[in-house]
């Protein structure tokens, strides 16, 4: 098995497609990568193994995060979870998180999408993450749940604590402030829980399996996290991709294609989700080649993306391109539950920021990203004209 050694260059989390050439995609798609894990990449063998069942979630080490919030708030997570836990836990979570409740959303996400957007053209300037991604994925959270359009604020507040902690570079004095923050997003959402007062709860309470220990509360919180960042990832990188794309809003209103074709094709251009760890839990054979069973398995989504293999001009920009399936947010039973609500508001967002007629958002300078998994600008400016 060749190698492929994990990118710790500042550079990777500027620009990490260029890490991921063509020639290492060839030849199977499996990697060592060190300490006894493997790396996937390409399209073909991230989509096939990525929807594998025995690779299944990667649990954290008890007690490993250093504080009790936080290991209670990943305890659920659904990412972690594995068998025989995960598939029935996560049934009754997508229960909670059906299509039709998203679909109910789109009417308040429409109008809060155009009053920050409108806010932001008022001052004439803003930042794509900070004034618009962030506050519109933490509204957009609390309406599903919910949870008083007021708590958004505070949840967004916890998400970015927290996700500060769990970055490659965190600095080890964040940890009672993570946990303390990580505490108190369970407790409002046990609160929530305790009232009734949450119809996505009691949906999801319907159906957990009778003798798991798992309240609706727990697996919301767990969701937290990976809902809120994963979902301002999304917004920022589409957003930022879509404005800085010339002609995109005059082709919309020509209907030559929609803001959805658009979104999707800004999603597999950027990759919000850089990488998913899994575990195999048994063997799995791959070509010439054999994941051992408690081999951690790191699925690199960008590579996936921009695979020349998968998508003719992989760096091109071309939302009316035949091959359009990508792997963004994920494939498989761990993929992302809430990218049809990220589509969703990215599309709302890009109709407001480039409205046919009237001040359009624009691009200005460069974007910064953090070192997270979940690819999160730290800043995105734009101005309006």
């Amino acid at each position: 098995m060749r190698t492929f050694d994990v990118p710790s260059a500042p550079a990777f989390w500027q620009d990490p497609h260029s890490f991921f050439s063509s020639s290492e995609t060839a030849q199977g798609g499996v990697f060592a990568s060190g300490d006894g894990a493997v790396s996937v990449l390409g399209f073909d063998a991230l989509d096939q193994l990525g929807r594998n069942p025995a690779l299944d979630g990667h649990p954290f080490p008890a007690g490993g995060m250093g504080s009790p919030g936080l290991d209670a708030l990943l305890r659920w997570g659904l990412f972690a979870l594995t068998a025989p836990e995960h598939q029935p836990l996560r049934r009754a979570v997508a229960a909670g998180f059906g299509a039709r409740r998203i679909e109910t959303l789109l009417p308040l996400l429409r109008r809060a999408a155009v009053e920050h957007c409108r806010e932001a053209a008022r001052r004439g300037q803003a930042d794509l993450v900070h004034d618009v991604a962030a506050p519109l994925a933490g509204l957009a959270f609390c309406a599903l749940v919910d949870l008083e359009p007021l708590q958004a604020g505070a949840l967004v507040a916890a998400v970015e604590e927290i996700g500060r902690q769990l970055s490659p570079d965190s600095a080890p004095d964040g940890t009672e402030a993570a946990g303390q923050q990580a505490e108190a997003v369970l407790e409002m959402l046990r609160a929530l829980e305790a009232a009734g007062a949450s119809p996505l709860m009691r949906d999801i309470a319907e159906r957990l399996p009778p003798d798991t220990p798992a309240r609706p509360a727990d697996l919301v919180a767990a969701l937290v996290l990976d809902s809120i960042e994963t979902m301002t990832a999304g917004l920022a990188c589409a957003l930022d991709c879509l404005l800085r794309q010339s002609g995109v809003a005059e082709a919309v209103a020509a209907d030559r294609y929609g803001w959805p074709l658009a979104v999707q094709e800004a999603f597999r251009l950027t990759s919000p989700v850089l990488l998913t760890a899994r575990m195999a839990q048994a063997d799995i054979a791959w070509q010439d080649d054999i994941i051992r069973r408690g081999t951690t398995v790191m699925l690199w989504w960008p590579s996936g993306n921009v695979d020349p293999r998968r998508f003719e001009r992989p760096f091109t920009f071309e939302p009316l391109r035949p091959q359009a399936r990508h792997l963004a947010f994920g494939t498989g039973s761990h993929s992302c539950l809430g990218r049809q609500l990220a589509a969703m508001l990215a599309e709302e967002l890009a109709a407001a920021l480039l409205p046919k007629e009237g001040q359009r958002a624009i691009r200005i300078g460069e974007t910064v990203f953090l070192q997270r998994f979940a690819r999160l600008p730290r800043e995105a400016p734009i101005r309006f004209a």
